[in-house]
């Protein structure tokens, strides 16, 4: 398997884990990799493919098994930073059935409001 910290740089709020892809390319290997780092998951875990330029099947099939694996253990999954051409793909695939994307805004305002109602506390 590839080194998880050469395909994943992984960032954390209360219950939000925030994983960017480091890899131009995801394949059966980094997407295992890309699972291996959700070994420890909060309850809402977003996937960033700023850097991702190309996702082969093999990368799909094992992206959909864990996104699909995830939600069904009670975890929300949000993609980040998807290119129109790959979320014409998730889509295709159904992807996005079981990890919408979602934009930036959308993360920074929810980690704010998290943060927020912590300090209130």
């Amino acid at each position: 398997m590839s080194d998880v910290q050469s395909v994943i740089r992984r960032e954390e709020w209360d219950d939000v884990v925030l994983l960017h892809i480091l890899t131009n390319s995801v394949d059966a290997v980094s997407a295992a990799a890309i699972e291996h780092a959700c070994t420890h998951m909060k309850p809402i875990t977003v996937l960033d493919f700023a850097d991702v330029a190309f996702i082969n099947s093999a990368g799909i099939s094992v992206l959909l098994k864990f996104v699909v694996a995830a939600r069904k253990n009670g975890y929300k999954v949000f993609c980040l930073h998807v290119s129109p051409h790959h979320q014409k793909i998730f889509k295709m695939v159904e992807m996005t059935r079981f990890m919408p994307v979602i934009e930036e805004q959308d993360l920074a305002a929810y980690t704010n409001t998290q943060q927020s109602s912590i300090s209130n506390s």
